[in-house]
C-alpha cells in the first residue's frame, strides 16, 4: 500500500512525477483542470468517506476526503520537501481552477506525507486528489479535478462519495506484537537515559513499533471514521500507507501568518480519565516534564529565525487533554517572511526536539543506534497544501502504517530526559497505542475531555 522505492539519492533530489493520462512518470507539467463547486446542503464528512478514500484530513467535522489520484510527485533524500514543493508549484502555475467557493481547502489542494529521515528509502509524496469533498466554516463543497481536459461532474457528490462503509461488530481478535519485550524496550530507553546523563544528548525520543494482525481486512474508510469520532480534536489524516489522529500541529500557515502547538511531556491516565487537580497541578511544575517540553518549544523558536519575524509562544504551557492521555503544550504563533510556503517552514521545523531530540544531530544518531528500522512516514509532516503555498502539516503521531490487508504497524515513542524512568516511558509508549487499537477493534473511547485552550490565531 506505500509507494514504489525510489533509487537512492546521489547529487540531485530524486522526483518521480506521476498523472493518470502519462502512464507512469512524466517531465512535462501536466495541464490540471479544477472545478469547485458549492454543495447547497450540509454535509457530514464522517458519514461519507469512500472505501476507495486516497487521502483524508479531519478534524471537528471539518477538512476533506479525496478520491483518486489526478497528479503527484514521489521524491526521496535530503532535498524530498523542497523537490516536491517546487513540483506541486510548478503544476499550481499551469492549472485552470473555477472555485466558486474560495474557502480554505477549496480550489487546487495537495495532499502530503513526507518521510522522516534523509536517508529512508520510503518515498515522500504530494497528491492532487482527482476528487474531494470538503467543509470548511459551514462550507461544503465538491472539487474534481482533469488532467488536460475537462472534468466530469457528477449528478450528485454522493455518486463519487457514498456513506461510509459500516465497520464489522466491535471485536478485540487482535494479534498485537511488539518489537520488542516490556524488559527489552526499557533497557533501550536505559541505554538512550546513559547517553543523555553521559552528556552525549540533552534530549532522545526514542519509539517502539507494534504489528497488528486484523481477523477481517482493515478499511482505512473505518479506522478514518472511527479515530475522528473518538478524537475530534486532533489532526486525523491518512495518505497511502500512514494513517492516525496527531495532536500537534507542526507548520499552519495562511496569509503570512504561522502556527505550531508543540506538545512535550505526558502524562497517561487509566481509563480514558482525567488527572485530578492535585495530580494535574504536580505534572504542570515537574521538573523532568518541563525541562522535555522546553527543548521542543526552543527547538520550534530557533528554526523559525530566518523563515520569520514577531514570534510570540504561549507564557506558560497549557495542558491538553485527550483521552488516556494528557499534555503539556504550547502554542508558537510568527509573522512570515514573503514567499514562505507551508512546506518551507514544516521542512525546516522537521524533526524537532519533541520527535528526535536536542541537539538535533546527536539524538538522531542515538536514535538510529537503538532503532533497528526506518522510521518511514513516522513522526513526519502529514498533511495539504493550496496553491499559494499555505497548509497545514502535522506531526504523524498517533498513527499506522498500513501493511498489508489485514496487518498494521503501530509506532508511538516518548522523550527521555536525564531523570526519565524506563518503567514509566514504557507505559507512555503503550497507553499513544490505545487510539489506533481502539479505532482497529471499533470500540468507542469515552467523550472527549480535551481542556478547550484558546483558539489559535490561525483556522483550524
Amino acid at each position: 500500500m506505500s509507494d514504489p522505492i525510489l533509487p537512492p539519492e546521489t547529487a540531485e533530489p530524486a522526483e518521480s512525477v506521476e498523472t493518470p493520462g502519462s502512464g507512469g512518470t512524466a517531465s512535462a507539467v501536466p495541464s490540471l483542470i479544477v472545478r469547485t463547486l458549492r454543495l447547497d446542503e450540509t454535509v457530514d464528512l464522517l458519514g461519507h468517506i469512500p472505501l476507495a478514500v486516497s487521502g483524508a484530513w479531519l478534524r471537528h467535522g471539518q477538512g476533506m476526503v479525496a478520491l483518486g489520484t489526478a497528479w503527484s510527485v514521489q521524491t526521496i533524500g535530503p532535498h524530498r520537501f523542497a523537490a516536491a514543493s517546487a513540483a506541486f508549484q510548478a503544476v499550481a502555475a499551469a492549472a485552470r481552477v473555477d472555485d466558486e467557493v474560495r474557502t480554505r481547502t477549496s480550489g487546487l489542494i495537495a495532499l502530503g506525507s513526507f518521510s522522516y529521515a534523509d536517508t529512508s528509502q520510503r518515498s515522500s509524496r504530494l497528491m492532487v486528489p482527482s476528487a474531494l469533498l470538503g467543509v470548511h466554516d459551514g462550507e461544503s463543497f465538491l472539487t474534481v479535478v482533469g488532467v488536460d481536459e475537462e472534468p466530469v461532474v457528477p449528478t450528485s457528490w454522493r455518486d463519487l462519495f457514498p456513506s461510509t462503509p459500516l465497520q464489522p461488530s466491535p471485536s478485540d481478535e487482535l494479534e498485537v506484537e511488539a518489537d520488542h519485550t516490556p524488559d527489552e524496550y526499557q533497557a533501550l530507553v536505559q541505554e538512550a537515559v546513559t547517553e543523555i546523563r553521559a552528556g552525549r544528548a540533552e534530549k532522545v525520543v526514542l519509539s517502539e513499533r507494534t504489528t497488528v494482525t486484523a481477523e477481517h481486512r482493515i478499511e482505512p474508510a473505518v479506522l478514518l471514521a472511527n479515530l475522528a469520532r473518538d478524537y475530534p480534536s486532533t489532526w486525523v489524516y491518512h495518505l497511502d500507507d500512514v494513517i492516525g489522529a496527531s495532536p500537534e500541529m507542526l507548520a499552519q500557515t495562511e496569509t503570512g501568518r504561522v502556527f505550531s502547538r508543540v506538545l512535550a511531556g505526558t502524562r497517561p491516565v487509566a481509563d480514558d480519565g482525567e488527572l485530578d487537580e492535585v495530580d494535574r497541578r504536580a505534572f504542570r511544575s515537574d521538573a523532568k516534564e518541563l525541562s522535555e517540553h522546553a527543548f521542543a518549544v526552543d527547538s520550534v523558536v530557533e528554526r523559525l529565525a530566518g523563515l520569520a519575524e514577531d514570534i510570540d509562544v504561549s507564557p506558560e504551557p497549557f495542558v491538553l487533554r485527550l483521552p488516556g492521555l494528557e499534555h503539556l503544550a504550547s502554542d508558537v504563533s510568527a509573522r512570515l517572511r514573503s514567499g514562505t510556503t507551508s512546506v518551507d517552514v514544516a521542512s525546516r521545523l522537521h524533526p524537532s526536539a519533541a520527535v528526535s531530540g536536542t541537539p538535533r544531530e546527536a539524538a538522531d544518531e542515538i536514535i538510529a543506534r537503538l532503532e533497528p528500522h526506518d522510521r518511514g512516514g513516522y513522526a513526519s509532516p502529514v498533511g495539504w497544501m493550496d496553491a499559494a503555498g499555505d497548509g497545514q502539516w502535522a506531526i504523524a503521531l498517533r498513527m499506522a502504517h498500513l501493511n498489508a490487508q489485514r496487518v498494521v504497524t503501530l509506532q508511538a515513542g516518548g522523550g527521555l530526559v536525564a531523570a526519565s524512568d524506563p518503567v514509566s516511558e514504557h507505559a507512555e509508549v503503550l497507553a499513544k497505542c490505545r487510539p489506533m487499537l481502539r479505532a482497529l477493534r471499533g470500540t468507542p473511547t469515552a467523550s472527549e475531555i480535551e481542556e478547550t485552550p484558546p483558539e489559535p490565531l490561525l483556522g483550524a
